[in-house]
């Protein structure tokens, strides 16, 4: 491994990232700021061999380095006065850690230990990217381009070297600079990640909760899987999450520029997975009304949306309109792929009921499940549904918080909360309506793997849920007695009568 190539990636990914928040003005706490940094220097980074490949240069060592340093250059150099006055609280992150805590993050650190283990390891399995994106990064860093050999074999039996370059740009990059295997960025994006919303858990809830909670998410089966398979799914569902998350911070703060940064997010996201794209359009209708509602003038609603689904376009259109269209060597239309009969909506509803019963709630629904493939059968002869095999115990961890906030908590429903299940929904009607839309989204790869966008939303749900803020106050108040026990009372001074003045004489 090339740690001076590691090191120069971790520093220009910061400083680029850094660089968009602060263009944006946006103002997290500071270990949440250092990861949102991170995370977004990384989708810079990834953007540059596309770029390069547009302009047809050569990809070596020395145009990695060169171009990754003027990306990032040319992001700071408008707030070089901001990164003079910036600052890293990590010792204040570190004393704000409490015992009970510390179970969890061990074993979140021992597992995040293997998974970067593998990363750094072992090369990439998955059958999606040796077909795809590992070939033609491989083949890049030998031909230095990106249209390369690898299209000259025949390629009819799969489509996965026509997704987008996310992936194939960042293992260019990590093979030329820091290993043969690459893909130890997936390992900085997932740790990046998962400290970023386990702070956002803990702003709100008590630290045993939250890290109780948080847990549960982190050992989800499939989603940790791919902390060390590498494929667009985990990335994809990051960036998702950004967006809605920085929608939130737009409605409770009214604030113009976190709403442009949440659609940079929803760009980022869709550049990751086009058909995000759909998506994105679910979630417009929740940002009309919540400007609606705050009473924000019709034009700047109609500019607010326009740039809303305008800037995820663009992200996809780079891909799909320019490059597929005028660079790549094959020819590919999204509109062959489009379903030709709208009119019939059985395909949804197909997929609809499959999701439920065959994924998400197989544990309890499969006597009615239509026959299942060998994957299923296995678990549900040992005795476990897929669900649960997927997703351990956390979607139903969910769904008795929503219920107990339903049932008593009513009153106590927040914005968050609400822009929360919002985005929860639109994964949970989005992904069939993307199977009716396009056959080609199969249910047991792309749409599985497409509900991992739900569960950071779930997650973040909790932190505003009634029921939990509820034990978390219980729990403070336990730890901290009243202060007006602990203080002295006043001591009452009695003040003394005044003498009576003896009388002058006459």
């Amino acid at each position: 491994m090339n740690v001076i190539g590691l090191l120069f990636l971790i520093i220009t990914e910061f400083v680029a990232g850094r660089a968009l928040l602060y263009i944006f003005n946006v103002k997290e706490k500071p270990v949440s700021s250092f990861m949102i940094s991170m995370l977004c220097g990384i989708l810079v980074v990834s953007i540059v061999p596309f770029i390069l490949a547009l302009c047809h240069i050569q990809l070596t060592e020395s145009s990695m380095y060169v171009s990754v340093s003027v990306a990032t250059i040319v992001l700071a150099v408008t707030q070089i006065k901001k990164f003079m006055n910036f600052k890293v609280d990590l010792w204040g992150a570190i004393k704000s850690v409490q015992l009970y805590e510390l179970p969890v993050i061990i074993i979140c650190i021992l597992m995040m230990g293997v998974s970067v283990w593998r990363c750094f390891y072992y090369p990439p399995f998955a059958r999606d990217m040796n077909s795809g994106p590992e070939a033609i990064a491989e083949f890049a860093v030998r031909e230095k381009t990106m249209i390369n050999s690898i299209f000259s074999l025949n390629l009819e039996s799969t489509n996965n070297h026509l997704k987008p370059p996310f992936i194939t740009d960042l293992q260019i990059v990590y093979k030329i600079l820091v290993q043969p295997f690459g893909q130890v960025w997936l390992s900085q994006i997932a740790i990046c990640f998962l400290i970023w919303i386990y702070n956002i858990m803990r702003d709100k809830l008590h630290p045993l909760f939250a890290s109780m909670v948080f847990l549960v998410f982190f050992t989800m089966p499939d989603p940790f899987s791919y902390t060390y398979i590498m494929l667009f799914d985990y990335s994809n569902m990051v960036f998702y999450f950004a967006g809605f998350y920085f929608i939130m911070r737009y409605v409770d703060t009214k604030t113009y520029n976190y709403f442009l940064f949440s659609v940079l997010m929803f760009g980022f996201a869709t550049y990751i997975r086009p058909e995000t794209l759909v998506l994105c359009g679910l979630a417009l209708p929740l940002v009309i009304w919540y400007q609606w509602k705050d009473k924000v003038a019709i034009p700047r609603i109609v500019i607010s949306s326009v740039i809303f689904m305008i800037i995820p376009f663009i992200f996809y259109y780079l891909w799909m309109g320019i490059f597929m269209k005028y660079y790549m060597p094959v020819h590919f239309d999204v509109a062959d792929r489009i379903n030709k009969n709208l009119t019939d909506l059985s395909p949804f509803y197909n997929r609809f009921y499959e999701l439920n019963t065959r994924i998400l709630f197989e544990d309890l629904l499969h006597d009615i499940d239509p026959p299942k493939p060998p994957l299923q059968s296995y678990y549900l002869n040992n005795g476990i549904g897929l669900n649960i095999a997927l997703y351990g115990y956390f979607i139903y961890m969910f769904i008795v918080i929503l219920i107990t906030d339903l049932i008593f908590f009513r009153k106590k429903f927040t914005t968050e909360g609400r822009i929360a299940l919002y985005g929860v929904l639109t994964v949970y009607i989005g992904l069939p309506l993307l199977g009716y839309l396009i056959p080609w989204v199969d249910l047991m790869n792309t749409t599985k793997r497409g509900l991992f966008k739900m569960f950071p939303l779930m997650l973040i749900y909790m932190r505003s849920s009634g029921f939990l803020i509820m034990l978390s106050n219980g729990i403070r108040n336990w730890e901290m007695p009243s202060l007006t026990a602990s203080k002295p009372q006043p001591v009452q001074v009695k003040q003394a009568t005044p003498k009576p003045q003896p009388k002058g004489k006459k």
